[in-house]
């Protein structure tokens, strides 16, 4: 078993090899990017079996960091990834020439906390709040999602902590040092894996998405990330874009049928275990939809954020000129 320092070294490191610039790892091909969690094995999937590959070849690489990932876009270095929601909206309304052409999971966040005898430690929000949670990335998705449905409860967001990597907030919850954990997939499959070795059995105590459906009155998702394209891309590639959307589709329904086979592609590009990564599909989600066509959802959702924190969406609620049409 892995030490505390072993376990977010090596995880580190995969991250840090999977996210080697173009130049370095896949000459002079096109590059789509993705985040170090399940949906970028869709692109893996469309890489593979899809026809917009024939159209112009394509690898798919994995950013390490939400800052990795805005550095890249902002940059240039990167012009087609897999992105938080918000980071879409947050460079449209900075004057960056962007669409976000897609939803690509509907929500993979969930509440990882304790259970003795299959009972959780917590079984509703207003029980989490009494408890300490930890959470990888201030301010990134999951810890924007859990302020606002705290807020929506009219609970105090308090007894948080953040970690500067996802290892380190999977190690801190696993030792007892938090009581619970905010986590997205397939960390929290993990999470079940690594506690079962230490004879700890750790459960979905709160699915986020059926939390923020039951706030809002609405269906249980969240529009948490999507494919950005920069305009420069558009205009460079849309015979290839027209069939990477139906590739997308494609992979979805592949997945949904294939899993373990999805569990092995995925763990040639994420740095987690093939048995971690079957567990954590089918709590991920997936999707392809187009971003136009759930517009008034997303705007939805983007005044939301900006209402918690107007710096996260770029200072205003976007429009939908963001959407890719």
């Amino acid at each position: 078993m892995l030490k505390r320092r072993q376990f977010i070294t090596t995880t580190t490191a995969s991250l840090a090899a999977l996210s080697l610039p173009l130049s370095a790892q896949t000459g002079s091909k096109l590059t789509l990017w993705g985040p170090p969690v399940t949906p970028s094995v869709l692109l893996a999937i469309a890489a593979r079996d899809g026809k917009a590959k024939d159209i112009r070849p394509f690898a798919v690489q994995i950013w390490r960091s939400p800052d990795q990932l805005r550095a890249g876009l902002l940059n240039g270095d990167i012009a087609a990834s897999i992105v938080p929601s918000y980071v879409a909206a947050n460079l449209y309304n900075q004057g960056r020439k962007v669409k976000l052409f897609n939803i690509m999971s509907e929500g993979l966040n969930y509440i990882a906390a304790p259970a003795t005898d299959g009972k959780p430690l917590v079984t509703s929000l207003a029980e989490l709040a009494t408890h300490s949670v930890v959470i990888p990335f201030k301010n990134d998705m999951p810890d924007l999602l859990l302020q606002i449905l705290y807020k929506k409860a009219g609970l105090e967001f308090a007894n948080i902590h953040y970690t500067a990597t996802p290892p380190e907030a999977l190690v801190m919850f696993l030792s007892g040092k938090v009581d619970c954990a905010m986590l997205p997939e397939p960390l929290l499959s993990l999470a079940q894996i690594k506690g079962k070795e230490k004879g700890r059995e750790i459960v979905r105590a709160l699915d986020v998405q059926q939390l923020w459906g039951e706030a809002f009155g609405i269906a249980p998702r969240v529009p948490i990330a999507g494919l950005l394209f920069t305009d420069d891309f558009i205009r460079d590639n849309q015979e290839f874009i027209t069939a990477l959307n139906d590739d997308l589709s494609a992979a979805v329904t592949w997945s949904k049928e294939n899993p373990q086979e999805t569990a092995a592609l995925a763990a040639e590009y994420l740095p987690f275990p093939k048995k971690a990564l079957a567990a954590a599909i089918p709590h991920s989600r997936f999707a392809a939809i187009p971003a136009a066509s759930i517009d008034s959802e997303l705007l939805n959702f983007y005044t939301e954020l900006h209402a918690l924190n107007a710096k996260i969406t770029g200072g205003k609620v976007p429009d939908a000129g963001l959407f890719y049409r």
